[in-house]
């Protein structure tokens, strides 16, 4: 390699991996070497001494294109990263804080080839930002805000494929006269279609099959095995011998069956990019969330819940606290505040004012607002903010690291086989190279690689027609694992909607008020308040404390309702009620309301169900049971007058018990509950609270399914693990016939291939079988 750069610290490639190699040393970050396979590829094609290129970005319109959000000296931007190409870069480009202080928290989306990066816009230009980011060798693309990567990979495959396949019916149209024996033909016309055969065979080694020859490159760089290795000693072997074979006059070589090798290699491996893209596009595009937003009527009518897929630009929306912003909008208020861990990764509230745009995933606090839509909703945007690593730790599942963990033995036993079978076979030279070659083809495990993704997002993508939508494919093995159900109460098994509203020792007048402030309240009780009552009580303020109450100006009085400790401290006068909701108004504690929701249409039967075949609990935040429905079910693993930390206390003694976790909630008291269990179910109606720590967003009307649910979740898994069987069950059957003489190379680089589609088939088709148990 004319580039090779040596020094001190070792051999590179290029003078970009010395750099780059530096800079790591330099940061404290040498252990991005020990990442594995593929870990510091070559950047030889960055420009890692000029960056001055990037102050292009610097240029106000050109900012807004890669800015995610921007308040104060708080940014964030995404770029598109086309050099991300494996879990090596992901840690690398994470800790690129570490190269740079003035960086924050940074996000890899290594699917869509994007990076999204916090910075203080006071201390860093965002053309430092993609300086730094060149530096480590990962430059961003500044050609435009949607640049397709996926796209351009295709294309290339194609081309790959297409000089592939070329060479491969030439070279055979070439050969007819040495496949027809006894037909003469003079040795001039031999001697031109062997070089005509050399030189279609030369395109296909140097750009049909560099890739697989970069990929074993870079294992053997990194002292790590790789799956390309065997496929790239079957190549060299096959082209080694034919040219021999051609430049010695002993026989005609191997380059049809080289040039066709390549071809089927490059089938099944645009087969697998299909398969992987086409995760990639449902996950992107139907992730349809089941949630809706207040929209005031043009004529001034009362504010009518409709799904965020139907907002336009200017249509003005209500947002009450604690929902998320689902598209860019522009604040009508004075002023709001916003929180913005969705975007930024940091928990802090934001002051709006009037005229502000406030970007989609900002999360409305304490008092409600109005907005105006400035574009229409990107599901896209808001399916990758909710599935943004949180603080919790999530534990790779032994089915999902299989493939990886079982790989580098995998081809360690192809080459003892390949070995193995050439010594076997030896006495006849060719039948042992055509033995060895085709062992190391077929030995390939690519298959393993694609049952999880493939089953799994097959199963997420079902789940989500049904209207159970999951963070990630992944969360289809969470759920099958799950072996204990813990329930809140209010807006999750009772339908708040059809609740009867009772009080104690309120006037008619009071009740009033109270209705009032809670029109603007998306609380399971302040929603059964409001519903079927016309609010005519002005509202000057509102503020809502999350687990505690609401508190306003309605009509001129200071009204407050929530809890005993909240109405406390307030200042409130007076005894408390012994149940219900309390209420005080003007400073004075006038009584409670109660409030009786009906359980939601099935959902007694789907507990029954989910106790008899493993644990279920009822965590509530209510003071009383309110009727012995519940308690009847749950026994004693019901528990009420539960705070927000106490549910999270107990789901998390559950787990530290041994029990894998299923929290169901409404999503608003319960985010501390999620982030204990194991999977956390966000029930969902008519709002727009999306939760971060939830990996599962269902409709209320659907809830009485997740009993089915968790079954085809165990069914998926199982999926999975039958897709491995068959895949190793086709490694043994190849590796037996290459071994036994019975397979050319080139039939074997066919079977492998049609591996891949027998798997896939396999996921998919039992998959779709099992999912409809699930009712749609």
């Amino acid at each position: 390699m004319a580039d090779r750069v040596t020094t001190e610290a070792g051999v590179f490639c290029c003078a970009g991996c010395d750099s780059v190699h530096a800079l790591l040393q330099e940061s404290g970050l040498e252990a991005f070497y020990a990442e594995g396979d593929g870990a510091g590829v070559s950047q030889q094609g960055a420009d890692t001494r000029d960056p001055a290129r990037f102050v292009v970005l610097d240029d106000a319109t050109t900012r807004q294109r890669f800015l995610v959000s921007e308040h104060g000296t708080r940014a964030v931007a995404r770029f598109a990263v086309p050099a991300l190409h494996c879990a090596s870069c992901v840690w690398l480009i994470e800790r690129l804080g570490r190269v740079d202080s003035r960086i924050g928290r940074t996000e890899v989306d290594l699917l869509r080839r994007t990076v999204t990066v916090a910075f203080d816009a006071s201390r860093i230009r965002l053309s430092e930002v993609a300086a730094a980011m060149a530096r480590v060798g990962y430059e961003p693309l500044l050609v435009g805000e949607r640049p397709a990567p996926v796209t351009a990979r295709r294309r290339r495959l194609y081309a790959q494929m297409g000089v592939a396949g070329f060479a491969a019916g030439n070279i055979m149209l070439f050969s007819i006269p040495r496949y027809a024996n006894g037909v003469p033909i003079e040795d001039g016309f031999q001697r031109l279609f062997d070089v005509l055969n050399v030189a279609l065979a030369l395109p296909v080694l140097f750009y049909s099959a560099a890739d697989f020859f970069k990929g074993a490159w870079q294992a053997v760089r990194h002292r790590t095995v790789s799956l390309d290795i065997p496929i790239v000693i079957g190549l060299l072997t096959l082209v080694t011998r034919s040219l021999v074979d051609i430049g010695t006059g002993r026989g005609e070589g191997y380059l049809d069956s080289f040039a066709g090798l390549v071809f089927f290699l490059l089938i099944g491996r645009l087969f697998q990019q299909q398969a992987f893209d086409w995760i990639g596009f449902d996950r992107t595009f139907r992730s349809f969330f089941p949630l809706s937003v207040l929209v005031r009527p043009r004529d001034g009518g009362p504010p009518v819940p409709t799904a965020i897929e139907r907002l336009r630009p200017g249509d003005r929306i209500v947002l009450r606290p604690e929902e998320v912003v689902p598209v860019d909008a522009t604040l009508i208020d004075d002023a709001a505040l916003v929180d913005y861990a969705f975007l930024t990764g940091e928990r802090d509230a934001v002051a709006v004012e009037r005229g502000s745009v406030v970007r989609a995933g900002g999360r409305l606090l304490r008092a409600d607002a109005q907005f105006d839509v400035v574009r229409e909703v990107q599901h896209s945007e808001l399916a990758a903010l909710w599935a943004r690593p949180g603080e919790r730790v999530v534990k790779a599942h032994w089915l999902t690291t299989v493939a990886a963990q079982f790989g580098g033995w995998f081809v360690v036993v192809a080459f003892a086989l390949a070995a193995g079978g050439f010594l076997w076979w030896w006495p006849d030279t060719s039948r042992a190279l055509d033995v060895a070659t085709a062992v190391l083809i077929i030995a390939c495990p690519c298959a393993l690689t694609l049952a999880a993704p493939i089953a799994l997002g097959t199963a997420m993508t079902m789940l989500g027609r049904r209207g159970w939508y999951l963070k990630d494919p992944a969360t289809v093995l969470d759920l099958s694992r799950i072996d204990s159900v813990v329930f809140d109460k209010t807006g999750t098994l009772t339908a708040t909607g059809r609740a009867a509203v009772d009080t104690i020792d309120l006037t008619v007048d009071d009740l009033a008020l109270v209705r009032a402030l809670a029109a603007g309240s998306v609380h399971p009780v302040s929603r059964a308040l409001a519903a079927g009552a016309a609010v005519t009580a002005p509202v000057v303020s509102r503020v809502e404390t999350v687990g505690g109450g609401l508190r306003g100006t309605v009509d001129g009085h200071d009204v407050a309702i929530g809890s005993a400790a909240f109405i406390n401290a307030t200042g409130a006068r007076g005894a408390m009620p012994g149940r219900g909701t309390v209420v005080a108004i003007d400073g004075k504690v006038r009584g409670a309301v109660v409030t009786t929701a009906p359980a939601r249409d099935g959902v007694e039967t789907a507990v029954a169900a989910l106790a008899a075949s493993g644990r279920v609990a009822l965590l509530s935040g209510d003071r009383d049971a309110g009727d012995d429905r519940w308690s009847g079910l749950f026994g004693d693993r019901a528990v009420f007058g539960l705070s927000a930390g106490e549910k999270r206390d107990r789901v998390a003694a559950l787990r530290a018990a041994g029990e894998h976790v299923l929290m169901v909630g409404d999503g608003l008291n319960d985010a501390g509950a999620f982030e204990a269990a194991d999977v956390g179910v966000a029930v969902s109606d008519e709002t727009a609270c999306l939760v971060p720590a939830c990996d599962v967003v269902v409709t209320g009307a659907r809830l009485a399914a997740l009993p089915r649910v968790l079954a085809f979740a165990r069914d998926a898994r199982a999926v999975v693990i039958v897709a491995f069987v068959v895949s190793l069950v086709y490694n043994v059957i190849g590796l037996s016939l290459a071994l036994a003489g019975l397979l050319s190379p080139l039939v074997a680089a066919i079977l492998m291939p049609v591996s891949s589609l027998t798997v896939v088939g396999t996921s998919v088709g039992l998959t779709r079988w099992q999912g409809r148990r699930v009712p749609a």
